[in-house]
């Protein structure tokens, strides 16, 4: 496999059966991409486009001629670890999410599951994703905003896909034993109108809504 020599060879010294031929370099994306235009395929399709990264592209060689099959499909993994890297900074954009919750996102835009994982590991690295800072953030607006207690955080952020022992070391430094009952207060406050109960049947509606809630 290697395209520099094939762009200078025979068509002959290609596969019998596979031929395509890299005939237009374009770069996209703002630079971070470059769409190869192809021509010449066996089974008739006259012209194809793949989209890699300026990254493989450099790091594969890549220059206009011939291809045989094996670089082409070399070729073809590359552009659909690109597809997928851009479809998960798509999603990013228009949210934050997990790991896990990015690889589910994609995997539910039939993206392979070897692609969604170059796609979220690399978004990973490059710092898209701080799911650190993530999890603190919903943990204040969980607890300050919905009143939530540990337990009700706890499901809401394994139900975004965040690790269970990340949520629990964060919320052992966001809420000590002093907040935890501030917010049983102020959430009996808001649904009861007060933080005592006056009867047992009371008694027993607040314990059961202080549950519910996560307390």
């Amino acid at each position: 496999m290697n395209w520099k020599k094939n762009s200078t060879s025979a068509i002959s010294t290609l596969t019998p059966d596979f031929y395509c031929e890299i005939v237009r370099l374009t770069s996209v994306d703002g630079g971070d991409g470059v769409r190869l235009t192809l021509t010449g395929f066996s089974d008739g399709e006259e012209k194809r486009t793949l989209t890699l990264s300026a990254d493989d592209f450099l790091s594969l060689g890549v220059m206009r001629g011939g291809l045989d099959e094996e670089a082409f499909q070399t070729l073809s993994d590359a552009a659909g670890r690109y597809t997928a890297l851009r479809a998960a900074y798509r999603l990013l954009s228009a949210g934050q999410c997990s790991r896990k919750k990015l690889y589910e996102k994609l995997r539910a835009r039939r993206i392979p599951d070897a692609d969604a994982r170059f796609a979220v590991e690399t978004a990973y690295a490059r710092g898209y994703i701080d799911e650190d800072w993530q999890i603190a953030s919903y943990i204040r607006t969980l607890a300050e905003k919905n009143l939530y207690g540990p337990r009700k955080i706890h499901a809401s952020l394994a139900a975004k896909g965040y690790s269970g022992d990340a949520v629990r070391k964060a919320l052992a430094e966001t809420l000590d034993e002093e907040k935890v009952l501030r917010l049983k207060r102020a959430f009996l406050e808001k649904k009861f109108g007060k933080t005592k109960p006056e009867t047992p049947n009371e008694a027993q509606i607040m314990r059961a809504a202080l549950y519910k809630q996560g307390f």
